[in-house]
């Protein structure tokens, strides 16, 4: 996405979604602004994929806040907006608050095409996105509830506690890629490139080394290259992580081992994310 020809960057940014001060980009820009203040616009929220849109009209008030950016850093901080913002689900337009500053904004594009209406919510906050909490909750459930890989009759294994911690990884890793395509890019693009920028956040880099004491390794089932857990390597334990996902379980004794692998990462990288989650929803209003 670029910025619009004769684009005033002069004028104050109207955030009502991810650029919210305590929301996931707001980091992007947090280092440019000058003043931030809570202010109204006349119009609804829609949402399309988890994402608001914002659609001018007159009969409901939409929280959000007015950032001004520092002098002579207006166009670099628009500029850091747009990068993670695709044309297909953003537009920009100046708009009037309710103070009657103008100030630019993103308003949905196509509004009317697969989005749902956000009734009576007038301010939106991603930290509610069932990913972030729901999702998380019923991981931790299921982490406590298989706890033990046992027989269920004579010498066979009872692989439906291996199956349900597979589940509970496949989700988890379903939220993690939630939190990493809204805060890094919107497109559906480079899946891998943007949850790798996990391993540079100060956050997980400091939680790895509080909820791992253990060093481990997996091998890609395709090409046996090797993939290492290291507390002290946030890049190559994310991988490790990683491919705990990608590979299939395996009959046989090897199930032992998937078990104890996946209910291992899975009691690691739960509070890790938690603590991701937390740390980007921080308020800073």
């Amino acid at each position: 996405m670029k910025l619009p020809d004769k684009f005033k960057t002069e004028l104050p940014f109207f955030a009502y979604g991810l650029f919210k001060p305590g929301q996931l980009c707001f980091f992007r820009i947090r280092d440019l602004v000058k003043e931030k203040r809570p202010a109204e616009v006349n119009g609804c929220l829609k949402e399309r994929d988890g994402l608001p849109l914002l659609v001018l009209d007159s009969y409901q008030k939409i929280k959000g806040f007015l950032i001004r950016f520092k002098d002579g850093q207006e166009k670099e901080a628009y500029e850091r907006i747009v990068e993670i913002e695709p044309d297909a689900v953003y537009h920009w337009k100046e708009i009037d608050c309710l103070d009657n500053t103008r100030a630019n904004s993103l308003l949905g594009k196509r509004s009317d095409r697969g989005s749902s209406d956000l009734e009576d919510i007038d301010e939106w906050n991603g930290r509610d996105d069932p990913f972030f909490r729901e999702a998380l909750d019923e991981v931790e459930a299921i982490i406590k509830d298989n706890s033990k890989f046992t027989h269920s009759k004579g010498d066979r294994w009872d692989y439906k506690t291996l199956f349900r911690l597979e589940m509970a990884y496949s989700l988890l890793w379903s939220a993690i890629e939630r939190y990493t395509g809204l805060k890094y890019h919107l497109g559906g693009e480079k899946v891998t490139e943007k949850v790798n920028n996990i391993a540079k956040e100060s956050v997980f880099i400091n939680s790895l080394k509080k909820h791992v004491k253990r060093k481990a390794e997996i091998y890609r089932a395709d090409d046996l290259d090797k993939c290492c857990l290291d507390p002290c390597d946030p890049e190559k334990s994310l991988k490790y992580y990683y491919q705990v996902r990608c590979n299939a379980a395996h009959r046989g004794k090897a199930a032992i081992k998937d078990f104890d692998t996946i209910k291992d990462s899975l009691e690691e990288l739960l509070p890790i994310f938690r603590d991701l989650i937390n740390e980007s929803f921080k308020n800073e209003q």
